[in-house]
């Protein structure tokens, strides 16, 4: 049977002080520095998890940034094509109006030149009616009485 001896004892007392050793100065060091290892990689994990996420909110933010900018640069044409038309308008106008302008000074100049040409034949005719009254009465009349036949005959002649 089993024969209780003080060597047994001791050696058992031996193994539980050893345990109790090992356990105070070995596993507990180990056990925390294997939590702090594992604290340390949890806070790298989300550590990484949180730079992944600020990274995708930063490519949300640049993509629609770049949707914004080429929106914005869309409009920017639309606004530029706007202005020139409205630009080619007013200029076509303009033309438009100074083309107008210059018929307008030219149809009154023609009408002066007109009048003119109008009057310078009226005054030709008169001219010669007088020189033909001349020939046909034989002797010439005075020239005041040249000067109220001319005169008559110019005034008739703008009446009608």
């Amino acid at each position: 049977m089993i024969k209780f001896d003080f060597n047994l004892l001791w050696t058992i007392i031996n193994l539980i002080i050893f345990y109790v050793l090992m356990r105070v100065f070995l596993f507990k060091p180990i056990k925390k520095t294997i939590d702090k290892r594992n604290e340390l990689i949890q806070n790298q994990f989300r550590q990484a998890e949180d730079a992944n996420t600020a990274a995708e909110e930063k490519m949300a933010d640049y993509e629609s940034k770049i949707a914004n900018a080429e929106s914005e640069a869309q409009q920017i044409i639309d606004d530029a094509k706007m202005n020139a038309k409205t630009e080619y308008n007013k200029i076509i106008e303009h033309a438009q109006n100074d083309a107008d302008e210059l018929k307008e000074q030219n149809r009154k100049q023609l009408a002066v030149e007109t009048e003119n040409a109008r009057r310078a034949a009226k005054e030709e005719i008169a001219s010669l009616a007088m020189q033909a009254a001349e020939k046909v009465v034989g002797a010439s009349v005075s020239d005041q009485t040249n000067s109220d036949i001319f005169d008559e005959f110019l005034n008739e002649s703008s009446v009608e």
